[in-house]
């Protein structure tokens, strides 16, 4: 079924798209085996609605069978498509220096906490001589750089590795800086900062308060307009929105697990307006 399951699922971290190169087995004509083999997506998005069993697509009739409700976050890997985007948040990342990137766009690493994310900063690559000491950084390009040298290990290193420098280079890599980042309700988020836009019914952009794998809250009614521990006193929650999340619609509405389905229309109180995160696709 293309149902939503209820508020709850709320309180589950977003999942991070990955790219893992080099997995699992496979078996040749004679028997034997290369392990390990195969290069596979994971948490790359959610089944899309052709796969389920009578699925139900949105009121608006907008949703493709290869479209699916959820969002996820990730670096871009190979596995980030116009099929299965990732997140685009903008990200202003206080830099182990005191300064900062300024707001940019960005990619979600992890969830931290109800509104915190690790994010690294994408809108323009650090070169390796610009490298600052004690900054976290995920690799952009593997270049010429000596990147055991630059505090990043020894061994191989990859695309989207991420590290802490230690000094700066002398070779042809780059890396975005990487750092942790709040949620704000502004298009340009200050130092330390990040917002998540989205839109409903083909309404003016907003920006989130709290995103998940399947929802998302806007600020409507909040005391403040980010989560700063300097605010006096506790973000008060009184009359915020929340919506359902996908990446390919915000038109028309969804039902919610439990809700009552009467001759394939929605009853009342059991459907929801969909949200459309922005997303990247590559």
């Amino acid at each position: 079924m293309g149902l939503l399951q209820r508020r709850k699922q709320m309180s589950r971290a977003l999942k991070i798209q990955k790219y893992g190169t080099a997995q699992g087995i496979t078996i040749n004509a004679n028997g034997t085996v290369n392990q390990p083999a195969a290069a596979v997506g994971i948490d790359i998005g959610f089944p899309n609605f052709g796969s389920l069993t009578d699925p139900v697509y949105n009121s608006a009739g907008t949703l493709s069978s290869a479209d699916y409700l959820g969002v996820v976050g990730g670096l871009s890997t190979s596995a980030t498509s116009a099929t299965n985007p990732i997140i685009l948040p903008q990200v202003n990342i206080t830099l182990a220096d005191g300064s900062s990137t300024g707001a940019g766009n960005g990619r979600l690493i992890r969830q931290k906490g109800a509104h915190k994310f690790l994010v690294a900063y994408v809108a323009a690559a650090t070169n390796d001589e610009d490298f600052i000491v004690g900054q976290a950084y995920s690799i952009a390009s593997v270049g010429t750089t000596d990147w055991t040298s630059v505090g990043a290990g020894r061994g191989t290193v990859a695309v989207g590795d991420i590290f802490t420098a230690t000094a700066a280079g002398a070779g042809t890599g780059t890396a975005y800086p990487v750092g942790v980042c709040v949620l704000s309700n502004t298009g340009t988020p200050a130092t330390g900062y990040m917002s998540v836009r989205f839109s409903t019914g083909d309404s003016t952009a907003v920006y989130a308060s709290y995103v998940t794998n399947k929802w998302i809250r806007d600020w409507n009614g909040m005391t403040y307009g980010n989560y700063s521990n300097s605010n006096a006193g506790t973000n008060t929650y009184s009359g915020e929105n929340f919506y359902p999340t996908n990446f390919f619609t915000d038109e028309g509405t969804v039902t919610w697990s439990g809700a009552e389905i009467i001759n394939s229309a929605n009853a009342q109180n059991g459907s929801l307006q969909l949200a459309q995160v922005t997303k990247a696709t590559s």
